[in-house]
């Protein structure tokens, strides 16, 4: 989805889409509702309508409605939940309840020891207590071996960067390091530790963890922290543990392209050869062996019929999206046959991949109309990215309220409508497809002043200019041995490192349907060369 960090007040409502309480009672619970029920509350209302249209709230756990409902309503309840959990001087809370609410570790760090013991008897919660009084330790394992997993791993993920590397950058032994691996939140130390280079110590202290215990991700992460280390035995090994627990088809590939890149046996590379996954490394290795794909379409047989379905009503694709998730697997193809008209071609064609368990992949184009004027490359980058984000769904609508076929978050929305011709009236309107696109091709316009190639736009158009900025200048694409995919896999942000490796296959294929040559070997190539990617590093 689209962010873009900029600062505005302008608040989104209009005298044309004024929302009604009887227009929210008379709609399904659903993500439909919670988001009008978001612009309702943004709405001259007062705290009794307030109150009555959070009552219809079906996701009370997000956090963005809970926070636009907390200004309007006059539950003390509520406004004491959001005024507690603000507050960080922590030492002043007198209210046992309101502390709880408000405590974290990283708030607790300025404190003295002194403070720290009194804070822990008072507080309610023993984990949080535990946190308190580990952090009055001398930073050793041997003061941190009485303290189980949960609570070491809680004061090292939760007290920031700056705290870790002063404090907690310490050699840690095989014994310690098993201990730590009965705990969920071993995966996040790992990932924290092999992305900060600051952490010396803990990096080369992973070498002894053996992996069994953990899941694919982390396996991974440890692979490419050995690899980065130079020790070569040792990512092959983590390579082979994460592969074996791969959940998914592009983690299996993902670990059999870094295995071929490291040992350059090419039995790696017939086994991505074997998938049926349409992918960056399926791409690269049936590119550098020259086969092609045959598992996927472009184009599926509609009728002239009229649907009676709308797929621009929210409400409506939910009730179509509930069929299909409830639909058994055999009787999913008799499904397709309810969705042979022309608008309904996105439904047909996310169906059929279904159907087939996603080994049969669509690349239809239904929107072309609303495309007209672009080159075919500017129209592969959109359809790339609009494959990603809403599955050609025009009604798609995120948990955080991304709006339709490109997922448009509604404050990017609000900027756009200050700078564009016949910026639309309220956000139902983004619901239809040539305002959306035209919405997101003015955004992608904006970055491509920047930004050269897919893979940095899709990073982009999904984590915020800011952040890719931040996160290039860093020193990441640049020479060295396995790069760019080191880049690539060492993006923090999760999110945009997947989104980025989807939209550029997506991009890849998309050329290839439209009859342009394209390379994904060359695209890998560029990614270290600024010139031909971005404004942001030297030109070499």
């Amino acid at each position: 989805m689209i962010k873009h960090f900029l600062v505005f007040s302008l608040v989104f409502t209009s005298a044309y889409a004024k929302i009604t309480l009887e227009d929210i009672e008379s709609k399904p619970a659903s993500r439909a509702k919670d988001f009008m029920i978001w612009q309702y509350l943004k709405q001259n209302i007062n705290s009794n309508e307030a109150d009555k249209a959070y009552q219809q709230v079906n996701n009370k756990k997000n956090s963005k409605l809970l926070y636009a409902y907390a200004k309007k309503t006059k539950n003390q309840e509520i406004k004491k939940e959001i005024s507690c959990k603000k507050r960080s001087d922590l030492f002043r809370i007198r209210d046992t309840e309101c502390l709880e609410l408000a405590f974290s570790p990283y708030k607790a760090l300025n404190f003295t020891n002194y403070q720290r013991d009194i804070l822990a008897k008072r507080l309610k919660s023993e984990p949080k207590a535990k946190v308190l009084n580990i952090l009055n330790e001398k930073h050793s394992t041997a003061n941190y071996k009485s303290y189980d997993a949960n609570t070491i791993l809680t004061l090292f993920n939760n007290t920031g960067y700056r705290y870790r590397r002063k404090y907690l950058n310490i050699s840690l032994d095989k014994e310690f390091l098993d201990s730590l691996t009965s705990s969920w939140r071993i995966s996040q130390f790992i990932k924290t530790v092999i992305h900060d280079d600051k952490l010396d110590k803990l990096q080369q202290s992973l070498f002894y963890i053996d992996g069994e215990k953990l899941n694919s991700k982390s396996n991974f992460f440890l692979a490419l922290n050995s690899l980065r280390h130079s020790e070569i035995d040792s990512a092959v090994r983590y390579f082979e543990l994460s592969r074996s627990q791969a959940k998914h088809k592009i983690d299996v590939d993902k670990n059999n392209f870094w295995l071929y890149k490291i040992t350059k046996d090419k039995d790696y590379l017939n086994k991505l050869l074997l998938s049926m996954d349409i992918n960056i490394y399926t791409l690269y290795a049936r590119e550098k062996m020259s086969v092609d794909f045959k598992n996927y379409f472009t184009s599926l047989k509609t009728n002239s019929e009229v649907s009676k379905k709308s797929l621009l009503d929210p409400f409506e694709w939910d009730k179509i999206l509930k069929e299909i998730r409830n639909t058994e697997k055999d009787e999913l193809l008799n499904l397709v046959e309810l969705y042979k008209q022309k608008e309904m071609l996105p439904v047909q064609a996310l169906i059929i991949q279904k159907a087939n368990q996603y080994n049969i992949h669509g690349y239809v184009m239904p929107y072309d109309k609303h495309l007209e004027g672009l080159s075919l490359d500017s129209k592969a980058l959109v359809y790339a990215l609009m494959r990603q984000e809403s599955n050609m769904i025009p009604s798609a609508l995120s948990r955080s309220y991304a709006l339709g076929l490109m997922q448009i978050m509604p404050f990017v929305t609000d900027d756009i409508s200050k700078r564009i011709r016949e910026p639309i009236k309220n956000y139902d309107e983004m619901f239809m497809p040539e305002n959306n696109i035209r919405y997101s091709r003015a955004h992608i316009k904006w970055m491509q002043k920047s930004l050269y190639h897919p893979l940095f736009l899709a990073y982009a158009y999904n984590g915020g200019m800011g952040f890719f900025k931040k996160h290039l200048l860093k020193g990441s694409f640049s020479e060295g041995e396995y790069e760019p995919f080191l880049s690539m896999e060492m993006m923090s942000n999760g999110e945009s490192r997947e989104y980025g490796k989807r939209v550029l296959a997506n991009y890849v294929m998309y050329k290839k349907v439209m009859g342009e040559e394209i390379s994904i070997a060359h695209l890998f190539d560029i990614l270290t060369q600024p010139k031909m990617t971005d404004r942001f590093r030297k030109q070499g």
